[in-house]
C-alpha cells in the first residue's frame, strides 16, 4: 500500500512542474479569437474585413458568444472607447504588427488590446484611412514610429478625443509618450 501512495504522490508532483501557455501568450490567445475569415464583416462600418490592408480588432462582449470583427484596429477602438460599450467588454484583441504583415495581418498574430503600444499618425493607412498601429513592445511601436511617423500611446492613454485628432494631425516623428 505504500508503494501505491509514494508512486501517486510521484506522479501528482510531476504534474504539478509542468508548465502550459501563459494567459496572456500569444498562443493562448489565437485559441480565443474566432477567425477573420473572407465573409467576416466590420461590425462599425460594414466593409469586408480581409480585402483591406492594416491590423483588425476582435471584441468580446460580457454574456455573448459571438465575438465582433472590426476592419481596423482604429474602428474597434471607436467602438470600444464608447461609454456605453466599455461596461460591456470582456476582452479585445488587436494584431502584433511585429510578427505578421501589414496588408495581410495573420490570425494568430493578435494580442490582448490592453497589453499593446499603438501608434497614432503614422502615414500607414488601414481600411479606414489612418489607423492604430499595434504592437506588443513599446520598442516595437517606436521602430515603426521612426520608420513611418507617429506618437506612440499605451493602451491607457487611448481617448475618443485623441483618436480623433491623433489620426488626422502630424505630431512628430516617432514621439513617444509611454512611461
Amino acid at each position: 500500500m505504500r508503494i501505491f501512495s509514494l508512486l501517486f504522490l510521484a506522479l501528482m508532483l510531476t504534474g504539478c512542474g509542468q508548465t502550459g501557455a501563459e494567459p496572456n501568450s500569444a498562443a493562448a490567445t489565437v485559441t480565443v479569437v474566432d477567425a477573420i475569415d473572407d465573409q467576416r464583416r466590420c461590425h462599425q462600418c460594414g466593409m469586408a474585413i480581409t480585402r483591406y490592408p492594416g491590423p483588425k480588432g476582435v471584441v468580446q462582449l460580457q454574456g455573448q458568444p459571438a465575438q465582433l470583427a472590426f476592419c481596423s484596429s482604429g474602428d474597434m477602438f471607436q467602438f470600444l472607447l464608447q461609454p456605453q460599450n466599455q461596461r460591456q467588454v470582456a476582452q479585445a484583441w488587436v494584431h502584433d504588427l511585429a510578427i505578421t504583415d501589414w496588408d495581410k495581418p495573420a490570425d494568430s498574430a493578435f494580442i490582448h488590446a490592453k497589453d499593446a503600444w499603438y501608434v497614432t499618425s503614422s502615414s500607414r493607412h488601414g481600411a479606414m484611412g489612418p489607423t492604430l498601429a499595434s504592437f506588443s513592445s513599446e520598442q516595437a511601436a517606436t521602430e515603426f514610429a521612426s520608420a513611418y511617423g507617429g506618437v506612440v500611446l499605451p493602451y491607457a492613454q487611448l481617448t475618443l478625443n485623441n483618436l480623433g485628432t491623433l489620426a488626422h494631425k502630424g505630431h512628430g516623428h516617432g514621439q513617444s509618450h509611454g512611461n
